[in-house]
């Protein structure tokens, strides 16, 4: 098995590894749930009052400033609740990291089919000796990057953590809408 798979491999495994202990120490608490629901609620009733034409202005936007308030705090200490988890996580990634440098350090482990920008350079040679090609790949380079993307699919597909709901445009979530000029 080549350098390269083993690397993503063990990305695979440190970021599966992290998220299952995210779920034990955050996600699968009961505080956590209620959060998450009061959320979910509170986003549902803000779209609401958001589409209805119901009341007068002031009434209307007294009741969205409520909700968006009661929403912003929800969040809030969901936050809280999740930064221990997150040094924990962090701490794992960074042992992790020095011990892919460590067993690979020096060894470029890839070769891109471009050569990066000199702002990018210090990110793909990370370790690498100063004579190694300008298009090669360090295994940090891969590990993070295999890292930041198994994160956000596991993240994703699993949908752990809080919803994202109202924090994309609605021109990413339905362009044939916005293309199509609906409301």
């Amino acid at each position: 098995m080549s350098a390269f798979v083993k690397i993503l491999a063990l990305s695979l495994l440190a970021s599966s590894a992290s998220e299952a202990l995210s779920y034990f120490l955050v996600y699968r608490t009961e505080q956590f749930q209620q959060l998450k629901q009061k959320v979910v609620q509170s986003e549902i009733r803000l779209e609401e009052e958001r589409g209805s034409t119901a009341g007068n202005g002031k009434n209307r936007q007294r009741r969205i400033d409520s909700i968006e308030s009661q929403l912003s705090a929800a969040r809030s200490k969901a936050s809280r609740l999740q930064l221990r988890n997150m040094l924990v996580v962090a701490l794992i990634q960074l042992v992790t990291v020095y011990q892919v440098n460590a067993i690979y350090g020096g060894e470029a482990v890839g070769t891109l089919p471009f050569e990066p920008l000199s702002i990018f350079r210090g990110l793909t040679h990370r370790g690498l000796p100063e004579d190694s090609p300008d298009n090669a790949c360090s295994a940090t380079f891969i590990f993070v990057l295999g890292g930041l993307t198994f994160k956000a699919l596991i993240d994703r597909y699993l949908q752990l953590g809080m919803p994202k709901g109202g924090s994309l445009p609605k021109w990413v979530t339905n362009p044939e809408d916005v293309i199509s000029g609906k409301k």
